[in-house]
């Protein structure tokens, strides 16, 4: 089931991701950029996606977002935060997670406000759910899910626990 669980400041949020595009990165599957055009960073436990994950170790999560993400996620028991970008015609093909994360995940949508909502079109478990900026959820990562294409600058905070 998906829960909406509210909002996040979005000027502060916006300011959060803005600061991080010069450390992103291209994502990659099994070790190779994919053709996906999103780019991503890893803070505390990063995972190699592809076929056999791998961990390492991601960048420092500071005193203030661990807080922060305690507090989405409701306790302290996550240990990684994935951030994407979407540039524009971006998706995330449905899929499930890999066996390595464990089925929570609490995610903060950062998506561009404009006349028609700035909404970004969450396909989770066959039913498209509209997801306006700053908006935070939680959701089964094992339920096929994906994001329809992005038609404007889309970021995303995964909070998630990493099984080692």
């Amino acid at each position: 089931m998906l829960v909406r669980k509210g909002f996040v400041d979005k000027d502060k949020i916006w300011n959060f991701v803005k600061n991080l595009e010069n450390k992103l990165n291209k994502e990659k599957w099994n070790g190779k950029d994919n053709s996906s055009g999103r780019k991503c960073l890893w803070f505390g436990v990063g995972v190699e996606l592809g076929f056999n994950c791998s961990v390492f170790k991601g960048e420092e999560i500071n005193d203030g977002l661990r807080k922060k993400c305690n507090e989405l996620w409701g306790g302290e028991d996550w240990n990684s935060i994935l951030v994407y970008k979407y540039d524009l015609g971006c998706e995330l093909k449905d899929h499930i997670d890999r066996d390595i994360f464990d089925n929570k995940v609490v995610v903060v949508n950062i998506s561009v406000d404009n006349l028609f909502g700035g909404n970004v079109e969450f396909n989770y478990g066959g039913k498209i759910e509209k997801l306006s900026n700053g908006e935070v959820i939680e959701f089964d990562n094992k339920i096929l899910h994906g994001v329809k294409k992005v038609s404007s600058e889309r970021w995303s905070l995964s909070i998630r626990k990493v099984l080692l």
